[in-house]
């Protein structure tokens, strides 16, 4: 792109100021500098960046490379002058309106400043709310993780009792007693749950990722373990808990974590699955990739599609998926969701309604 030549006539104050002004200016280039005596300060400006000065101004006017002349004595005199001697290609601006032309950018300069002064506060602003908002966060987890802990045991307690009663301890119960016992001993059992993933998602959110120790860990053996721990829980509902056979695997991350992860996905698929049916535990790594994804597909109730975006929120459970498991506590997969995040990956969800779910993760490779 051509650069703008330009020369300055007077360089007085006035014209020093002009001087300043262009040559913060990248797209022009100043060609000369015209002012009768040598020390005004345009003159020893132009010096000091290199600028061709002269004490007339014909030579510079008439020079077939200068665009643009800054007539900046405001003497009429030099002004018509420039108009006589110079190219007829080239534009002249006088005194005042270069006056005019430099109030107008020293606005602009002070409108941009006046914004950056306002965006730097604005940035602080924030800055401090975010602190004061995550403050308020951490006193909330504090909280919450004090008040679940004393609530741990006396459920615990009434949960004891109720299997005292239960168990014929306190006597021989009536039919209705025994059912409202029964279903005392169920909330007790619902809200024991409830604490203690309570207590694990403050856990998780007060976490720093950097202290969390990963290492290398058998994937084969998490899998297994997972699997044995709902055998049982699978074999009530005649659901067949499958693995898919993959190689000798390792991967890295945290075991205990892991074990919750994939113990989520494996719990919810056999409570939201009919009786009979199959839930199938697969692991596969494409040659040549770092990661490996493990997935868990059911055949249950499915999810429908404006619930797909909702289901990692914590406490929100789909009016289906109550009518189906009552005692679901709208935890599991926030859980989920959280312990994915420290290993840097997310929960991945493939659902239908009528179709069953496929809940899937990543991990990396050791």
């Amino acid at each position: 792109m051509k650069k703008d030549a330009i020369a300055v006539v007077g360089a007085g104050k006035g014209g020093a100021a002009i001087l300043e002004t262009l040559l913060k200016m990248p797209d022009i280039v100043i060609l000369h500098v015209c002012d009768p005596l040598p020390d005004a300060p345009g003159m020893k400006l132009a010096r000091e960046h290199g600028i061709p000065c002269r004490d007339d101004l014909e030579h510079a006017c008439r020079d077939p490379k200068v665009d643009l002349i800054f007539e900046a004595t405001g003497l009429k005199a030099v002004y018509d002058r420039i108009l006589t001697v110079k190219q007829p290609h080239a534009r002249v601006i006088g005194a005042l309106d270069a006056k005019i032309i430099f109030h107008l950018l020293d606005l602009q300069q002070a409108v941009a400043d006046e914004l950056e002064h306002r965006v730097h506060k604005r940035t602080r602003e924030l800055a401090e709310a975010n602190e004061k908002l995550e403050q308020i966060n951490n006193e909330k987890t504090r909280y919450l993780m004090h008040a679940t802990h004393q609530l741990k045991a006396p459920f615990a307690a009434i949960q004891s009792y109720t299997d005292i009663l239960l168990d014929g301890y306190g006597g021989t119960l009536e039919p209705q007693t025994r059912d409202i016992v029964r279903k005392v001993k169920q909330r007790c059992v619902l809200l024991s749950n409830s604490i203690k993933e309570m207590l694990e998602l403050a856990n998780l959110k007060s976490l720093v990722r950097e202290n969390v120790k990963m290492e290398a860990m058998s994937l084969n053996g998490v899998v297994a373990s997972v699997v044995k721990h709902f055998a049982d829980l699978a074999a009530s509902r005649r659901i067949r808990l499958a693995v898919e056979p993959f190689p000798e695997t390792c991967v890295v991350g945290n075991r205990n974590q892991l074990l919750i992860l994939l113990s989520t996905l494996v719990e919810n698929a056999i409570h939201y699955s009919p009786d009979g049916s199959e839930v199938r535990i697969a692991a596969a790594a494409p040659p040549g990739s770092a990661e490996i994804r493990v997935s868990v597909r059911d055949q249950g109730i499915g999810i429908k599609q404006e619930h797909l975006g909702r289901i990692f929120d914590e406490y929100f459970r789909a009016n289906e998926a109550v009518t189906v498991h009552e005692q679901g506590t709208g935890l599991g997969l926030a859980i989920a969701k959280e312990i994915a995040a420290f290993h840097g990956t997310t929960v991945e969800v493939e659902s239908a309604p009528g179709r069953g779910s496929v809940f899937a993760f990543r991990l990396i490779l050791a």
